[in-house]
């Protein structure tokens, strides 16, 4: 099974999963609840 990272969104407070190495890419990462999209540094949590 491969590794994850969990997310949580900034504006509805839901977590979701991303891939580890989206992390320090400056890639912005995408809620799939709310459809927004937010960079790294907005998220309040994030959990290896």
């Amino acid at each position: 099974m491969g590794q994850a990272v969990e997310i949580t969104c900034p504006d509805c407070k839901k977590i979701f999963v991303v891939n580890p190495h989206m992390l320090g890419s400056g890639m912005n990462f995408h809620c799939p609840f709310c459809d927004k999209y937010f960079p790294e540094k907005d998220s309040p949590k994030i959990r290896k």
